[in-house]
C-alpha cells in the first residue's frame, strides 16, 4: 500500500464571553502575547422540561498585534469568536512536585461579536492602554508556521 499518510488537524473555533480583563503582557525579546478566558455557555431542556445551562470555561493565549489589540480593545464580559490550536501546557506543581497539565488554545484570532462599547464594559474611546512591563514568566511563543509545497498537496 505505501506510505499512507493521516492528516492532522488541529482547529477549534469557539465564541463566548471574556470571563475577565485580558492580561497583556511582552516577551524579553518585545513579543506581545495575551491571556485571557472564554465561558461558552450551552442550554437545554432537561427530562422534566426544565431549561438548562453547563459552561464551559477555556483559558485562550493570543499573539502579537493580535494580542495586542485584545489587551487594548477588549474587556471581561465581551462577547468573541476564537479561533485556535489546541495546545497541552504542562508543569511541577511546587507543593507537591507531580507533574501537572492543561488543555488550552493558542489563539490565531480573536473577533469581538459586538461592538457596543457601553455593553460588557467595552473599551471606546480614550487613548489605547499603557505597555505593561515585561514579564517574569515567558510562556513559549507559537512554532512559526512553514508553508507547504505545492507537490506536496495530495490532491
Amino acid at each position: 500500500m505505501g506510505d499512507l499518510r493521516v492528516p492532522d488537524l488541529n482547529q477549534v473555533l469557539i465564541a463566548g464571553r471574556l470571563t475577565r480583563d485580558p492580561e497583556l503582557k511582552y516577551t524579553s525579546g518585545g513579543l506581545a502575547y495575551c491571556k485571557l478566558g472564554v465561558a461558552n455557555s450551552r442550554y437545554f431542556k432537561d427530562k422534566s422540561g426544565q431549561r438548562q445551562e453547563t459552561t464551559t470555561f477555556v483559558d485562550v493565549t493570543v499573539w502579537g498585534q493580535s494580542a495586542e489589540f485584545v489587551g487594548q480593545r477588549l474587556r471581561k464580559g465581551r462577547a468573541v469568536l476564537v479561533e485556535a490550536r489546541l495546545q497541552t501546557s504542562e508543569w511541577e506543581d511546587k507543593q507537591t512536585g507531580q507533574k501537572r497539565s492543561k488543555l488550552e488554545l493558542n489563539a490565531q484570532r480573536v473577533s469581538p461579536l459586538e461592538w457596543d462599547d457601553d455593553r460588557a464594559g467595552g473599551a471606546g474611546g480614550g487613548a489605547p492602554a499603557p505597555r505593561p512591563a515585561r514579564a517574569e514568566y515567558e510562556p513559549t511563543p507559537p512554532p512559526m508556521e512553514e508553508p507547504v509545497p505545492e507537490d506536496d498537496i495530495p490532491f
